[in-house]
C-alpha cells in the first residue's frame, strides 16, 4: 500500500442540496480538502476521499499524488512565508 495525498475543493452536503434546488453554488458552501490516505491505487484513494466528504461533491477532479503541496513546494525551493514557520518549544 502507498500513501496518497488528495487535495482539491468540494461543495459540502448543504451546498449539494442547494445546488440541486437552485442550480447555483454559494461560496460559503465551498471548502478545501487536503488529506492523506493509505491505498493500493490512486482510484482507491479517490474513492476513500469521496466517501469522507459525507454527502459533499467535488467541484472538479482533485489532485492525487504521493507528495503533499508542502513537500512539492519545498522540493522546488519555493520561498516560505514569514511567520508560518513551525514553532520551536523552548525548554
Amino acid at each position: 500500500m502507498d500513501y496518497y495525498y488528495v487535495e482539491g475543493y468540494y461543495i459540502n452536503a448543504k451546498g449539494t442540496k442547494q445546488k440541486a434546488k437552485s442550480g447555483s453554488i454559494r461560496l460559503e458552501n465551498v471548502e478545501p480538502f487536503a488529506r492523506g490516505f493509505w491505498a493500493s491505487s490512486r482510484q482507491e484513494a479517490l474513492m476513500i476521499a469521496t466517501e469522507s466528504l459525507e454527502g459533499g461533491a467535488w467541484i472538479e477532479e482533485p489532485i492525487i499524488c504521493s507528495l503533499s503541496e508542502k513537500q512539492r513546494m519545498r522540493s522546488i525551493g519555493a520561498p516560505e512565508l514569514s511567520g508560518f514557520e513551525t514553532m520551536v518549544k523552548r525548554k
